[in-house]
């Protein structure tokens, strides 16, 4: 079985379910939802996160009230995603051996790793 399915629900808009869990998302070709590049760009951010979260997990770092900003901006020729801008906001304070741990695991990421290298990734860690 598919860990992720999908359907066509009509104009231009799919519905996914992630199988295991039941959860579903909605996408939408009319900008009124989430996009597919939408979702490219939430991915790279989530990934990010998560990546942090592992690291304070282990480290005993806490990032309660981190929050994060994603903005893509569009290319041609052919159309694509040519820049994904990202801002980390962090609401605690950390020692600078804390916040070279954190900027380094989030350059982990391997949806970052896997995007390529013509889109332009910008990431700001307010620290």
């Amino acid at each position: 079985m598919a860990t992720i399915s999908g359907k066509y629900l009509g104009n231009l808009s799919s519905e996914f379910t992630h199988n295991p869990s039941g959860v579903k998302i909605n996408v939408d070709g009319h900008g009124e939802g989430f996009s597919p590049v939408d979702l490219t760009a939430t991915s790279l951010a989530a990934c990010m996160m998560a990546m942090m979260g592992y690291t304070a997990q282990n480290k005993g770092i806490n990032l309660e009230g981190m929050s994060i900003e994603v903005d893509k901006v569009m290319a041609d020729a052919p159309r694509r995603i040519g820049e994904i801008n990202i801002i980390v906001n962090f609401a605690q304070e950390y020692t600078d051996k804390e916040k070279t741990l954190l900027e380094r695991a989030a350059e982990t990421c391997p949806v970052k790793k896997t995007l390529s290298s013509e889109c332009k990734i910008n990431v700001i860690m307010k620290f």
